[in-house]
């Protein structure tokens, strides 16, 4: 059953219905579940809280936070202050200011992600090297439900992450920024939807006649 038709069905009045499958198109429901890493993408802060909260439960006994050059500073709140983020950048171009955060076995490190491409393509593309030979073979990815759909069509383009066994997880709606049920009351949402059809199309244009990597 999609988002959508359980809003309806719990909404019998069914109150603006066309605006769903919008979501519903872009968006991934997949429940979290056993893997062997669980990897956050950079972005709106709830995911990271999110990621955190599925490791804490024991989903997976590996967890790589992806952090962008403007959310160093947050991380913070997260309690990352050892990590020395804030000092690192200030000796670093800012295009290499993004890193990957793994917490594994009682022990936390930071490393520079070395994104070779802006965006989400170069983002799944650095994980890929980063985790190299190491044996994984299950993979919980977590974003914005409406992402979802871009993400997992990066993955299908990257060898070493279309072998995987994915679960394309959204931060669930009680944490999430986006609120499936109503965006459409906002403007800034509908500008988040509109971004999101732009991307997955050029993704898509690209993607048709690239080789994969």
């Amino acid at each position: 059953m999609s988002f959508s038709q359980r809003t309806n069905r719990d909404n019998p009045l069914g109150r603006f219905p066309s605006f769903n499958p919008l979501c519903d198109y872009l968006a991934l429901d997949d429940l979290p579940s056993q893997s062997d890493l669980i990897f956050v993408l950079a972005g709106r802060p709830e995911r990271k809280a999110y990621g955190l909260q599925l490791f804490r439960q024991g989903i997976a006994p590996r967890l790589v936070l992806s952090v962008g050059r403007f959310e160093v500073r947050r991380m913070d709140a997260f309690g990352f202050q050892d990590l020395n983020m804030r000092e690192m950048v200030k000796h670093m171009a800012p295009k290499d200011r993004h890193f990957f955060v793994e917490i594994s076995d009682g022990s936390r490190t930071v490393t520079p992600a070395r994104i070779k491409r802006v965006g989400t393509f170069g983002e799944l593309a650095a994980l890929a090297t980063y985790f190299g030979e190491r044996q994984i073979k299950t993979l919980t990815v977590i974003s914005t439900s409406v992402h979802l759909r871009r993400v997992r069509l990066c993955c299908r383009k990257i060898s070493a992450l279309r072998r995987l066994n994915i679960s394309y997880v959204p931060v669930p709606e009680g944490l999430s920024s986006f609120q499936r049920g109503t965006w459409w009351k906002k403007l800034d949402q509908w500008s988040y939807i509109g971004s999101e059809y732009i991307k997955l199309l050029a993704y898509q244009l690209r993607f048709r006649d690239e080789q994969n990597e």
